[in-house]
């Protein structure tokens, strides 16, 4: 390896910076300092491999030449000088790189190099301090409460076998072939799915297998709606043959005093109904909440002006599409076959993904931004108290102290942390800008802010999870 080059004075040397936050660096390299990086190989190779009547290291440079090849010599001169030079291109003070670069050999001999290195991005908030929003109020419905007070029964329900044909409501068991057309298709056996319910594992064309009968088969054709889901299906056409097994109708128990007492601690329906609507309350305030900050936070950025190289957002898509294969693994998929149930191919799928890793990426560079401007800071006593708090949680999940707490203590695991809590104090901010109110104090985290889940829920497109999804309840 060459030592450190630095630049000489006859290199031809040009800095370009673009729009999108990348430094292309050009250097060319003269004929003098080619053939000395020529030389120091040479020496280097006959160190290693000495030749006949020289000590290692001491043969003519021209007696290596014709030995090894020039070629040879050539191309590990290119590469020693492609490293060092970058090395110095990476000291330059104007270059503040934010990942590695990458490298063109625009000519060998002698060398001409191009590097192009992703540096910090640029972000210039808008008038932000002008923006002002309210959130809508929340209330809970009666029928809120109703669906609450269904859920408990319908965990309580008896199953009661009926030879009557399918109805709404009704837990059925079917074997269904088929899927996306021209896709391969899936063949599920034994299904257990809850009819036209799409609070539980159901299948998207169940109208379609009301009115069958025990033992009957039907060949269903089915598609997706343009507002369905699973975007990677919408608007895709789809052949099912279902056969039903066995039909069982749900029987709820009856919603009395004694029903509140046998799924609750209290001694009343009213008692337990009120419980539910304050619990519900609680529930849809917090996600008011976030909902109401990503909305605000949607309005800061759109007003910034917002520059990042473009393997930020490469960074992003990978780091979303790897969340998206943990979430499909825990609902006990395959990759394989979620693409192959989706109709789509992994980088489709990526596409897919772009717009929102596109606004995450802009959203936390701009929180990056508006911490800098209202000089948001956290203490060490802030981050000891997050950490104390969080991990009370774990030992109440059941974790050991000592454990959750070494955890917590590891630097990245400090650093994370308070990146949160800046995270939410910027949240705060802009959300008591906007309302003209003092925050809540409310903690918030990134990941409750970045948009739609990554895996649509609800409706089912794989027909194997129908029954994973029901035994999980059950």
């Amino acid at each position: 390896m060459l030592s450190a080059i630095s630049y000489q004075p006859s290199m031809n040397i040009t800095k370009e910076f673009t729009t999108d936050c990348q430094a292309i660096v050009t250097v060319e390299v003269d004929q003098d300092q080619m053939q000395s990086a020529l030389r120091h190989v040479a020496q280097n190779v006959s160190r290693r491999r000495p030749l006949p009547g020289f000590r290692p290291g001491k043969a003519p440079y021209e007696m290596v030449e014709r030995t090894f090849g020039k070629e040879l010599l050539v191309e590990q001169a290119v590469e020693d000088l492609s490293r060092s030079l970058y090395r110095d291109v990476m000291r330059d003070p104007e270059i503040n790189p934010v990942a590695v670069g990458q490298l063109e050999i625009v000519q060998k001999e002698p060398p001409i190099f191009k590097y192009t290195i992703p540096v910090v991005p640029k972000v210039t908030l808008g008038d932000y301090q002008s923006i002002h929003m309210q959130p809508e109020p929340v209330e809970v419905a009666d029928a809120d409460v109703d669906v609450v007070l269904n859920r408990f029964q319908t965990t309580h329900a008896t199953m009661a076998p009926v030879t009557r044909p399918v109805q709404n409501g009704d837990v059925i068991t079917v074997d269904v072939m088929g899927g996306i057309i021209g896709a391969e298709p899936a063949d599920e056996k034994n299904l257990r799915i809850v009819v036209g319910d799409n609070k539980q594992p159901h299948l998207p064309f169940d109208a379609q297998i009301v009115g069958m009968n025990a033992g009957e088969t039907r060949e269903i054709d089915y598609t997706y709606p343009d507002d369905f889901e699973d975007e990677n299906v919408r608007g895709q056409a789809a052949h099912y043959t279902v056969t039903v097994h066995d039909i069982k109708e749900m029987q709820l128990p009856e919603l009395t005093d004694e029903f509140a007492q046998a799924v609750s601690q209290f001694k009343t329906l009213e008692q337990f109904k009120s419980n539910i609507r304050i619990s519900l309350h609680r529930e849809m305030e917090h996600n008011a909440d976030v909902k109401f900050a990503n909305e605000v936070l949607q309005a800061v950025t759109a007003q910034a002006e917002i520059a990042y190289p473009p393997v930020m957002l490469q960074q992003e898509l990978e780091n979303r599409l790897a969340q998206l294969k943990e979430d499909i693994k825990r609902l006990g998929l395959t990759w394989d076959n979620y693409l192959r149930f989706s109709g789509k191919t992994e980088e489709q799928v990526k596409e897919d993904l772009r717009p929102q890793a596109e606004q995450a990426l802009k959203q936390t560079l701009v929180v990056g931004e508006l911490m800098q401007a209202e000089k948001i800071t956290v203490s060490r006593e802030e981050v000891n108290a997050d950490i104390e708090r969080r991990v009370r949680e774990s030992v109440r999940g059941g974790a050991q102290e000592n454990v959750a707490r070494k955890a917590y203590t590891q630097k990245e695991a400090r650093d994370n942390i308070a990146f949160n809590l800046r995270f939410n104090k910027v949240i705060h901010r802009i959300v008591a800008i906007a309302t003209g109110a003092t925050s809540s104090g409310l903690i918030l985290t990134p990941d409750m802010l970045r948009g739609e889940n990554a895996i649509p829920t609800g409706l089912i497109t794989d027909p194997a999870q129908v029954r994973r999804e029901l035994e999980k309840s059950s």
